[in-house]
């Protein structure tokens, strides 16, 4: 599906829109909408924009969502204490 060269290069072109249009990448292919850019009209617009600015991208997706997270909560020192206490 993808033309380049490799696929990798596809989650590169995706990055690129999205952080365009204000997304910030977490890791993956998971990606946090500045709120003060960010609504449920300009999270579809890049979706589109997507869709419309690569070719390959609407028959490569197996899902896409929009999700509101109303909270970012740390839960690394939850898991990095028992580590710390098995190593002891």
């Amino acid at each position: 599906l993808y033309p380049g060269d490799s696929w990798r290069n596809a989650y590169t072109e995706i990055r690129r829109i999205l952080i365009e249009d204000g997304f910030e990448w977490q890791q993956g292919s998971v990606y946090f909408g500045n709120p003060e850019r960010i609504n449920p009209v300009t999270c579809v617009v890049a979706a589109q924009r997507l869709a419309r600015e690569l070719p390959w991208f609407t028959d490569s997706v197996r899902d896409i969502r929009m999700l509101r997270i109303e909270e970012n909560d740390d839960l690394g020192p939850a898991v990095e204490q028992p580590a710390r206490a098995r190593r002891r």
